[in-house]
C-alpha cells in the first residue's frame, strides 16, 4: 500500500449577495488563477478546476485539493485563496488523505 499524504480540499460556497470589494470580477478571477499556478510552482497544488455538469455548463464553484501537514498550514494557504480573502466565498476546508495518484 502507497504512503499516504495529507492533502487538503477547498471546496467553498459562493456569498450571495457578495460584499463590495475593489477589485473587478476579472482581477479578482485572475488573482484565483494565479494562487493556483504560484501552489503548483511550489509544488502544493493536487489538482484544481470548476465543477461542471453532463453537459459542460459550470455549475457551483469548484475545488482546489492542496498539499500541507498541519491544519494550521491548510487554513493559512486557504485563508490566501483570493475569493475567500475577500470575502466573497465562505471557505470549507475539509482533510483528505491521497493513497494514489500523482
Amino acid at each position: 500500500m502507497a504512503e499516504r499524504e495529507q492533502c487538503w480540499v477547498i471546496n467553498n460556497e459562493v456569498i450571495d449577495p457578495p460584499p463590495r470589494i475593489a477589485l473587478t470580477k476579472e482581477q479578482l478571477t485572475d488573482l484565483h488563477h494565479q494562487f493556483i499556478h504560484d501552489l503548483d510552482e511550489k509544488g502544493l497544488l493536487v489538482g484544481a478546476g470548476p465543477f461542471l455538469d453532463d453537459t459542460g455548463n459550470r455549475f457551483g464553484t469548484g475545488m482546489i485539493i492542496f498539499r500541507a501537514k498541519t491544519r494550521a498550514e491548510a487554513e493559512k494557504i486557504a485563508n490566501s485563496e483570493p475569493y475567500i480573502a475577500h470575502g466573497t466565498r465562505r471557505l470549507k476546508l475539509v482533510p483528505w488523505q491521497r493513497i494514489a495518484g500523482r
